[in-house]
């Protein structure tokens, strides 16, 4: 009965969360000459959550400019897609803030970890998180330099793509069973 009860004491307050309805995943990038803007957007994330770390997952296959032929480019010749499927983003669990009251909302900013072809560089994530009925809404955003990730400037027809680039993120989170 002690073992069950100290056991309880010390359990993380949250399980294990994961991603639940349909997220909305985002890159932006400008490019030039002149003042091209450049959205990706996808509708796939996962959250593995070991009790300490959170890390988010996107597969690189799935994201869309709403160009083929810009998209083609963008997964073949600048990320590799079929060598580095994924990118990912892993942050402390208890760097964020999460309410607990439905309604009520906490902002702030962590420090993390940006993984993408095949290299992590830190990154500073300013998020917010909504308790809900039945988890969190999360909304974020963070800044990254595909120069840093080993990934070529992307360049095409005399339009070079900046290297800093940003991403946003909304999803749902939930606690698992």
């Amino acid at each position: 009965m002690t073992t069950l009860l100290l056991a309880l004491l010390v359990a993380p307050a949250h399980a294990g969360m994961k991603v639940d309805g349909k997220p909305s995943v985002s890159f932006f990038a400008v490019g030039s000459p002149g003042f091209l803007d450049i959205e990706g957007e996808s509708k796939e994330l996962s959250c593995a959550d070991d009790g300490t770390t959170l890390t988010f997952t996107h597969q690189v296959s799935t994201l869309s400019t709403g160009i083929g032929l810009r998209d083609e480019h963008m997964k073949s010749k600048f990320l590799h897609a079929d060598q580095y499927p994924t990118v990912s983003l892993s942050l402390a669990k208890a760097a964020v803030t999460w309410p607990a009251e439905v309604g009520a909302a906490a902002t702030g900013t962590v420090a993390a970890s940006f993984s993408a072809h095949g290299t992590t560089q830190p990154t500073e994530v300013a998020y917010t998180v909504r308790k809900s009925k039945t988890g969190w809404k999360v909304s974020a955003k963070f800044p990254f330099d595909i120069s840093k990730h080993g990934i070529d400037v992307p360049s095409y027809l005399g339009v070079t793509v900046d290297t800093a680039m940003r991403a946003e993120v909304s999803f749902d989170l939930v606690d698992t069973p």
